[in-house]
């Protein structure tokens, strides 16, 4: 099975926010668009991750199990991307000797 980055982010936003409006705000979409990740992971993973009702919005049971996996998951794929921009570059500077004087 592979897990979609954005779909888990997704996930995270909403069981930290607790609201599909403000994880479509803070992730800069669309509360359908996030409805839609959200949809496809839980049938990837076979599992209901969030309780919804029209006032409520919740961790089922497996998503509070997932939480923090997903959240490790995150940050590996945030470190792995990190290391490949991390090389070192280098700076050359040159200027004059009647200038530096």
């Amino acid at each position: 099975m592979t897990l979609d980055v954005d779909a888990v982010k997704t996930f995270v936003a909403i069981a930290d926010l607790q609201s599909f409006t403000r994880a479509a705000e803070a992730l800069g979409s669309t509360q359908g668009a996030i409805s839609v990740k959200l949809k496809r992971l839980e049938e990837r993973v076979g599992k209901k991750l969030i309780e919804r009702t029209p006032r409520l919005v919740r961790l089922s049971a497996q998503g509070a199990v997932f939480l923090q996996p997903a959240r490790d998951f995150l940050a590996a794929h945030d470190r792995a991307i990190a290391s490949l921009s991390s090389v070192r570059r280098r700076f050359t500077l040159g200027i004059a000797t009647h200038v530096g004087g």
